[in-house]
């Protein structure tokens, strides 16, 4: 499963027949597998009119192109974009034309498939390697029904490796299973046992509009496996092999070419649910070892462990982990060892975090870190509420610290914010206010602005001292303007009153027009621009700092897509529903939370190619910008999950657990999913 760029237009010629394929031979399936005995007495729907009555597209309804067989749909982006880049003179174009297909469709007996597919064309410059596919094809299969209460997962394409749920859910140390061009299977079955294995070659996921892979080169094979052999204990494993990979960013192997290392965890977890004051308690003690060509063996260890007490959440662990560990062709946190406890409480009015870390280097060559986070927040009256936070950390001698202030205020006009900060570190001071607004809206629409003052100083090499100070604005907002128009978009402009400040401009604005129930036109403009100046620039101890003028940058990028989409089913069975039932639809942006507040401001970016599971059996892909929808989805309770592998670091989830949603018919229910960083 390996193409070149040029094979693209083959590519896209195959997925199309291949996607028109599967939609003739599934619906011709379902209709045999889904009609009813003829001796089985089944409810009718009386339609006005023997139900010839035009569909109301205005009015939210869409007409179903076959009302047999079970839910499926299928949808087809063509996707025209130019991004240019300027810089010092010189203009650097990307094109990034293509098509995108996307096709779901439940069965009777064989579980819920999808098939993910991309052939693009131009050039794209991303990424550390030049083997490339010029595209992605991708078939996943979740939750086939097996005797005994087992279920299948199955996937084949270029897919993110698979890892068993004790792997993956870890308290303090995150192990990414990454992306490679491959096949993996996961079973789950009583006694919370779980089969996982995969192979492939790894790689990396790439592009804006149109996305492909890139190969690292070699080859990945994992298999791992769980088992509750008591009441209260589940313990499981994993192994990992690469070879001959590129890694380019492991300083450890910064001299060779290619990796060879395989890992292997064992790891079992205790829990209880409590009675009385205590809840739940949780404990899990991890084994890691490894070893990477030309550097030897590496191993590790960690426990973490967690007790719910009433209103106060207790969680804490230690930990050891060698140098030059990997996870497969992964980087994890090695060359560490120290401990670290969190305290959590939270009632009606109160809500209070408080963790301290301290963090040692195994072999002396890494860096010493303590460090303490606090924050809280406690509600005045209904609609005043306060807070504060606090960092500080000392790294090898030097404390760095910062100290945060806020006030929240729901207001006629939505939820306001006032925000003052306070940041030092060793040479670097840093303050400045910020007050945002997120303003009440009509359902379905969203706006929020913000504007900061921020003040920083610098020490330079010769004891001088730079400082400015820069105002910036930002405004962001969008929703469903009508039946057929939606927009959604930001915009943030910085400029420096004082001192030597770059100014920048940047706007990224999407919007969708439905010109018929199965066809749309998105449209998608990304501008950014950062203006001439001249900053002091040290050349020399010796001599004073020199203004030395920098040219203007700027961005810009027009991407244009034709969309085709169709959804059928008997009297179209929504996903996770039966035919017939109500429906609505499901829809949601990850993005990265910049000030860990919980709420999506002005200027904070989406999160791109994440996993969106719904009920562990229908999958979608975040966008450029984060988005990602579920057009149908059966009304009533549903549970989504984020497969956040992709997520680049220091940056993970939030709430790593899945999220309960109700979906009202003909609702549209909008999710907003925080990653925050990792501390």
């Amino acid at each position: 499963m390996k193409f070149t760029t040029h094979r693209a237009p083959r590519l896209g010629s195959s997925l199309c027949g291949l996607g028109g394929l599967l939609w003739l031979v599934i619906a011709r399936a379902q209709v045999l597998t889904a009609a009813p005995a003829a001796d089985q007495a089944s409810y009718q729907d009386h339609y006005i009119d023997g139900g010839a009555l035009v569909p109301d597209f205005e009015a939210g309804d869409a007409e179903v192109a076959a009302t047999s067989g079970l839910a499926r749909s299928l949808r087809i982006d063509g996707v025209f974009s130019l991004f240019n880049s300027q810089q010092s003179g010189a203009t650097f174009n990307d094109i990034e034309n293509g098509i995108v297909l996307r096709s779901q469709w439940e069965t009777a007996g064989y579980g819920a498939w999808t098939l993910d597919g991309a052939a693009r064309t131009g050039n794209s410059g991303v990424g550390i390697a030049t083997a490339g596919q010029g595209g992605i094809l991708t078939l996943r299969q979740r939750a086939m029904p097996f005797d005994g209460g087992w279920q299948a997962d199955n996937s084949v394409g270029d897919i993110n490796a698979p890892e068993v749920s004790l792997v993956r859910l870890q308290q303090r140390f995150l192990l990414p299973a990454g992306s490679m061009q491959g096949t993996s299977t996961d079973w789950r079955g009583p006694s919370a046992m779980q089969f996982v294995a995969g192979v492939g070659v790894p790689g990396l996921l790439i592009g804006t509009a149109v996305p492909s892979f890139r190969t690292l080169g070699g080859s990945m094979a994992t298999v791992g496996g769980q088992w509750s052999p008591a009441d209260q204990w589940i313990v499981g494993g994993q192994f990992i092999d690469a070879h001959n990979v590129r890694l380019g960013g492991h300083e450890a192997l910064a001299a060779t070419n290619t990796l060879a290392a395989d890992t292997g965890l064992i790891t079992a977890v205790w829990q209880r649910q409590g009675s009385g004051q205590v809840q739940g308690a949780r404990a899990q003690l991890s084994l890691i070892d490894g070893s990477s060509a030309g550097h030897g063996g590496a191993s590790g260890a960690w426990f973490d462990g967690a007790i719910v007490k009433g209103r106060t959440q207790y969680s804490f662990g230690a930990f050891r982990i060698g140098p030059d560990l990997l996870w497969g062709n992964q980087e994890i946190a090695n060359d560490v060892q120290g401990g670290y406890f969190r305290l959590g409480y939270q009632n009606r009015r109160w809500l209070a975090d408080f963790g301290l870390d301290a963090v040692r280097s195994v072999s002396g060559h890494g860096g010493n870190t303590s460090y303490l986070t606090a924050d809280s927040r406690y509600q005045l009256w209904r609609d005043w509420g306060v807070g504060a936070a606090t960092n500080v950390s000392r790294t090898n001698g030097g404390t760095s610290g910062s100290l945060e202030g806020f006030v929240d205020h729901t207001n006629a006009w939505g939820i306001g914010s006032l925000r003052g900060k306070t940041a030092n570190a060793p040479g670097v001071r840093d303050s400045g206010m910020t007050a945002s607004e997120t303003w009440a809206t009509p359902p379905g629409m969203h706006l929020s602005t913000l504007i900061s003052i921020d003040r920083s100083s610098s020490d330079l090499l010769n004891a001088s001292q730079q400082s400015n100070t820069a105002l910036t604005l930002s405004v962001a907002g969008g929703g469903q303007l009508s039946t057929r128009l939606s927009l959604d978009g930001n915009v943030s402009r910085a400029t420096a009153l004082q001192g030597r400040g770059a100014p920048i401009v940047s706007s990224n604005l999407s919007v969708t027009w439905r010109a018929s129930p199965a066809w749309s036109i998105l449209a998608n403009l990304y501008d950014s621009e950062v203006g001439a100046w001249t900053p002091l620039v040290v050349n020399s101890p010796l001599t004073p700092p020199v203004p030395t003028p920098a040219s203007a940058q700027r961005e810009r990028g027009v991407f244009v897509t034709f969309r085709y989409q169709q959804s059928a089913g008997m009297h179209f069975a929504p996903l996770g529903g039966s035919a017939g039932s109500g429906s609505g639809e499901l829809t949601g942006t990850v993005y990265l939370d910049a000030n860990d507040n919980g709420r999506r401001d002005a200027g904070e970016v989406g999160a791109a190619n994440l996993s969106i599971v719904l009920d562990q059996r229908f999958s979608a892909t975040t966008d450029a910008n984060g988005r990602f929808d579920f057009p149908a989805v059966a009304a009533g309770h549903h549970r989504v999950e984020v497969v956040a592998d992709n997520l680049p670091l220091p940056w993970a989830i939030s709430n790593q657990k899945p999220m309960d949603v109700e979906v009202s018919t003909r609702g549209r229910t909008a999710l907003s999913i925080a990653a925050s960083r990792m501390h």
